[in-house]
């Protein structure tokens, strides 16, 4: 009885000694009150962080300051470019050990320059890109010292290809169209070309799909075109890419009905190096976990009404936004990340549009400024908000690459009613083992999924400092940002008041813009429970 006592006390410390969330580094750098934060990228090993920042009430003269961040967060001296009077970040990208950022008055002016930064020594180059067309900037993408800009003119979308070097510039063929739209602009560094996923629709009004794929001279080198469904009155509603890989690529996004955004699941495109293509699709009734969001009652009286719905054959339509986030390629497979939310007026999805600022326009890593998701639009172009966002689940799905689906399940997200419509969390995955980790408010809340089973689901975690001695005493919640790392890393930014002692034994405190790097983990954990 003595032994049994004494490996259950052991069991119960090694459980409450192991935190799932572990803060493990920071870094720091002191700021003032409403400050501009700075932006945070991977780079190498480490981090990179930028802003534009101007001295307090004058718009005239700005900066542009940048520093790197090693593995464990230990930053290098804070760096700074002085911007041509009146301009602003408008756009960045990153090719090797290259910062390329795009500097203007707005976003669609002429008075335009790219600045290219080598961020291993600091030197600076100039070009004037004062030869492109006057369009409103949507995406910037560098690639292979080429700038690939895609925007607006006219209300028709247009892509132009800058030589950087050479400081000329040539314009896609077959891009400027009536009711075309891009959905996805997507460089492949290992090939030298690059994708460009557009939608448009035909003079009977059906919608058509086309993978175009250019090199860097804007020669056309394949075109997949997607022209329909299986099913006629279906059609694709978004789509997202992934790069190829073994002369393949996939794509994948939700499905429905024709002209009327009525979700009816989520639909995989195989894609070969012929440009043909083979389509899986899967509904509602291939995710019997997909109302595991509500509660039991709740969830059994809506998995009932899909079982007579299918017993009838009926077509069973998905309500609200069911909107495709992100795929990672992972081995033989994709997991698919989806949101579930409600709009709060119809009128959302026929305003919409497939470009940044809406779910729908998919960009690994959004490259206008500011960035988005914060009621702006790219360029810093203001767009009032006049929707709010019920988020109601986060849905996964792990499919191998002949379509066979292998899991899904749903997370509830607790009704969280926003002002975006980006995506709402941040995922690490490594093949088994998902985490699923956001912000709620000022609250980190964590989730972990294995195989398909859930094992842990919203558990929330107050933000802490490394340093024990010291006290947060404020962390404005808008100043928050979360992303995914590297393995299961995750990145906090934001900024916070800090209270401390000094040398002197008096308390004060500092203002800080703060890089935390956090790691998840319930492993230890179950194998605690589980001996």
């Amino acid at each position: 009885m003595k032994y049994l006592c004494t490996v259950l006390i052991l069991i119960f410390l090694s459980v409450e000694g192991f935190a799932q969330i572990q803060f493990v580094e920071r870094l720091e750098i002191e700021t003032k009150p409403n400050e501009e934060n700075f932006m945070i990228f991977p780079y190498k090993s480490g981090v990179l962080g930028f802003r534009v920042h101007g001295d307090r009430g004058l718009v005239l003269k700005r900066k542009f300051q940048y520093f790197l961040g090693s593995n464990n967060l230990e930053k290098k001296d804070l760096r700074e470019v002085e911007l041509p009077d009146y301009h602003d970040l408008i756009a960045y990208d990153f090719e090797g050990e290259f910062l390329y950022v795009l500097i203007g008055r707005t976003s669609i002016g002429k008075d335009r320059k790219i600045y290219r930064i080598n961020l291993e020594n600091s030197s600076l180059e100039k070009f004037d890109v004062s030869k492109i067309l006057q369009f409103d900037l949507q995406d910037f993408q560098v690639l292979d010292e080429r700038a690939i800009m895609m925007g607006l003119l006219d209300g028709r979308p247009v892509v132009q290809v800058f030589d950087i070097e050479e400081e000329s510039v040539f314009t896609l063929q077959g891009i400027y169209a009536n009711d075309a739209k891009i959905i996805q602009l997507q460089k492949q560094p290992e090939t030298g070309v690059f994708d460009v996923v557009m939608s448009r629709r035909d003079m009977y009004k059906n919608k058509l799909i086309s993978v175009l794929t250019f090199d860097l001279d804007g020669q056309k080198l394949r075109e997949v075109k997607i022209d329909k469904l299986d099913d006629p009155k279906y059609e694709i509603l978004e789509a997202v890419l992934t790069e190829p890989s073994a002369y393949r690529q996939a794509m994948f996004g939700p499905f429905g009905l024709r002209k009327k955004d009525a979700f009816q699941g989520i639909y995989f495109a195989n894609i070969n190096e012929f440009g043909e293509y083979f389509n899986h699709y899967y509904t509602i009734e291939d995710f019997p976990n997909f109302y595991n969001y509500l509660p039991e009652r709740a969830r059994k009286r809506r998995n009932k009404s899909v079982e007579r719905a299918i017993e009838r054959e009926k077509s069973i339509t998905i309500p609200n936004v069911l909107a495709t986030r992100e795929v990672m390629a992972f081995g033989d497979g994709y997991l698919i990340y989806n949101d579930y939310f409600s709009p709060s007026s119809s009128r959302y999805m026929y305003n919409r549009n497939f470009y940044p600022g809406s779910e729908a326009y998919f960009n690994q890593h959004q490259r206008m400024y500011p960035a988005l998701g914060t009621g702006m639009t790219a360029g810093g172009m203001g767009r009032p908000i006049n929707y709010q966002f019920k988020y109601m689940a986060a849905q996964f799905m792990f499919v191998d690459s002949q379509g066979k689906l292998l899991w899904e399940n749903s997370l509830p997200l607790g009704n969280k009613i926003t002002h975006s419509d980006q995506k709402f969390g941040q995922v690490s995955f490594d093949g088994r083992d998902l985490y699923f980790l956001y912000l709620d408010k000022a609250d980190l809340v964590l989730s972990h999924v294995r195989e398909g089973e859930v094992l842990m689901e919203n558990e929330k975690f107050e933000i802490e400092l490394i340093n024990d001695k010291e006290r947060i005493r404020d962390t404005p919640e808008n100043s928050l940002s979360l992303t995914w790392w590297y393995d299961n890393y995750y990145l906090l930014t934001g900024t916070q008041k800090v209270r401390y002692q000094t040398e002197s034994g008096r308390e004060a405190n500092r203002h800080v813009f703060f890089v935390t790097k956090i790691k998840v983990d319930n492993q230890q954990m179950q194998f605690a429970e589980d001996r």
